[in-house]
């Protein structure tokens, strides 16, 4: 585990099918795929493409069961960036 430089967060790294390292935030997040133009990242499956699920699409075990997990990019969330610094 280490930490970003700029907004001191806990953050992770995977590393992409071009072998390049991309910081992603330690908690990985339920993904609708298709439903999105955003990517996220696995360790299984690599990259994938579509949006955040909301609460309500991931409620039942069914749905948690078939629903694939990603790891957000670490710039897509990090205070720092998002303030501009």
């Amino acid at each position: 585990m280490s930490y970003c430089k700029d907004c001191g967060r806990e953050i992770d790294w995977m590393r992409t099918e071009e072998g390049r390292y991309i910081p992603v935030d330690p908690e990985p997040e339920f993904v609708i795929e298709g439903g999105g133009d955003e990517h996220f990242y696995t360790e299984e499956e690599g990259l994938l493409t579509g949006r955040l699920a909301r609460p309500e699409e991931v409620q039942t075990r069914e749905a948690k069961i078939n629903t694939p997990l990603g790891f957000v990019p670490h710039w897509r969330t990090c205070r720092a960036r998002r303030k501009g610094w």
